[in-house]
């Protein structure tokens, strides 16, 4: 079980790393960059927190990401990492995946949210 718990962190942990640099370096590793996720996330019903205000909000969620990643990695506080990374994927799919109606990424974004939050479940049976 230890060993099959190790992929599962590797694989997540660098799915996320990814996903938070990305949105850090617009370019890097195909990163989108700050200004678009503010951009975005305006753009998907968060208007109303200003332009300050969604670029912060993307800061902090890629900050985030990235350290929840680097948690897995570090297999340390699971529970909120995996707790986290399920509410993110939660996110992505309510602003983004399923409004947009690509069925792929939204069944993708679901099995991403059951096995984190599973995952989260589990990591809270084991202390």
């Amino acid at each position: 079980m230890k060993n099959g718990n190790l992929l599962i962190r590797i694989g997540f942990g660098l799915l996320f790393v990814w996903g938070g640099v990305e949105k850090f370096i617009e370019g890097f590793l195909g990163g989108v960059g700050l200004q678009n996720m503010a951009d975005f996330l305006k753009s998907s019903g968060l208007a109303f927190l200003g332009d300050t205000g969604t670029y912060a909000l993307g800061a902090i969620l890629a900050a985030l990401e990235l350290v929840a990643g680097i948690l897995l990695f570090a297999n340390r506080r699971l529970f909120e990492a995996y707790a986290f990374l399920a509410f993110i994927m939660f996110m992505a799919l309510a602003l983004v995946h399923i409004p947009s109606g690509n069925w792929m990424n939204i069944m993708i974004h679901i099995a991403l949210l059951f096995s984190l939050a599973g995952l989260a479940v589990q990591s809270k049976e084991l202390k």
